[in-house]
């Protein structure tokens, strides 16, 4: 069997380490952006609707300035756009499949939550499985 695994191995292309390191940090920024509750409230506020900033501050609790750091840094991202409308700037998610992964991970996580019913609740409301 080891035969096998050696020949089947063989057979791949190497790709460069390289390579695969530039594709692994780009990812590793990618889910970064997830890793911060304040980047998360923010998402949940835009994800179904364009909201202004002070929207989203009123929403989240977060300071102004907290808030628009974070919208920046995803901005950079590109997983959300903006338009300014007189001096109000509006943003947006641009990118769905960001919102797809984050829902999924509140899907998995409340899933295995039995003794914190509120908490569960909470990640499926947020998830926008009820």
């Amino acid at each position: 069997m080891n035969a096998r695994r050696t020949t089947a191995r063989t057979k791949i292309a190497p790709v460069a380490d390289a390579e695969l390191d530039a594709v692994f940090a780009a990812v590793a920024r990618y889910f970064a952006l997830l890793s911060e509750p304040t980047r998360l409230k923010i998402l949940h506020t835009i994800c179904r609707d364009e909201r202004s900033v002070s929207d989203i501050v009123a929403v989240t609790g977060a300071t102004q300035t907290n808030v628009s750091r974070h919208l920046a840094l995803m901005h950079q991202a590109g997983v959300v756009t903006r338009r300014r409308e007189g001096s109000a700037v509006y943003y947006r998610v641009d990118d769905p499949e960001f919102v797809e992964i984050c829902r999924n991970v509140c899907v998995q996580i409340a899933g295995r939550i039995d003794d914190r019913e509120s908490l569960k609740r909470g990640l499926l409301d947020f998830a926008g499985e009820h």
